[in-house]
């Protein structure tokens, strides 16, 4: 009698816990499984960064799982994308008043459209990520900054896409 308590109630969180996650059904609609995202644009002087961007973004879906990157032709749903603003500046300051620390800064536009209704689902004109890198390898540290922008863009765009955020 016991042990039938027990194995219900261990049966009834597991079914609890299965029903209380989170879910992808409050923005994407039940019909968008497949996804299309074309090449960004680059409206800065920052060279290839558009490349990076865009192949971040289809390796954040893919790495997701729930929305199949495919071509436009087989697409449910398409995300566009421009690079606005790209921006290197000092952060930080020693006593000597010379930088310490720069910050890179990107800002994309960027919308997700269901083609099948013709709908823009969602749509931010000013989605922004930075990130830091000290003076002692300037080089390096821009392109690690900029790869951590970057994912840091990739993984916002596939939140704001699958749950709404």
């Amino acid at each position: 009698m016991v042990q039938g308590k027990a194995l219900r109630a261990v049966l009834s969180l597991c079914l609890l816990s299965l029903t209380c996650g989170y879910s992808a059904g409050k923005l994407l609609p039940g019909h968008i499984r497949k996804i299309y995202v074309p090449p960004f644009e680059n409206h800065t002087t920052k060279y290839g960064i558009e490349q990076d961007l865009t192949t971040a973004v289809i390796e954040a879906f893919t790495d997701d799982n729930r929305l199949l990157v495919v071509s436009q032709a087989e697409a449910d749903a398409m995300l566009r994308g421009v690079i606005t603003h790209y921006e290197k500046g000092p952060l930080t300051f020693d006593r000597a008043q010379s930088v310490n620390e720069f910050k890179i800064e990107i800002a994309i536009a960027v919308e997700f459209e269901d083609l099948r209704k013709g709908k823009i689902l969602w749509r931010d004109d000013n989605l922004r990520a930075w990130e830091s890198y000290s003076e002692t390898d300037p080089l390096e540290g821009e392109e690690e900054a900029l790869k951590a922008a970057i994912a840091t863009l990739a993984r916002d765009i596939v939140s704001r896409t699958i749950e709404g955020w």
